[in-house]
């Protein structure tokens, strides 16, 4: 499913600042490391706004689409789950 070359090198213009539960704010630099979160980490298993974040991330890394693109989907996706800070 996901590319196997350079992926993880892949970096939006300014990263994105969620936080999740009672944790501290973390930031999320790219469209690999926001897969990883919208998978294993996020509050919500379901949501118009997280599957678009999922598969536009997806198309980034694979150069469907371009990567800010990505960005604001995972932007819209942290905001549908109260994360985004």
């Amino acid at each position: 499913m996901y590319p196997s070359s350079h992926t993880d090198e892949l970096r939006w213009t300014a990263p994105v600042a969620i936080r999740i539960g009672r944790r501290s704010s973390e930031f999320i630099h790219g469209p690999a490391e926001a897969i990883d979160y919208l998978e294993h980490r996020w509050p919500f298993l379901d949501g118009p706004c997280l599957d678009a974040a999922k598969r536009r991330c997806v198309e980034a890394m694979n150069s469907l689409v371009r990567i800010e693109v990505a960005r604001e989907a995972f932007i819209s996706a942290a905001a549908e789950a109260n994360v985004l800070t």
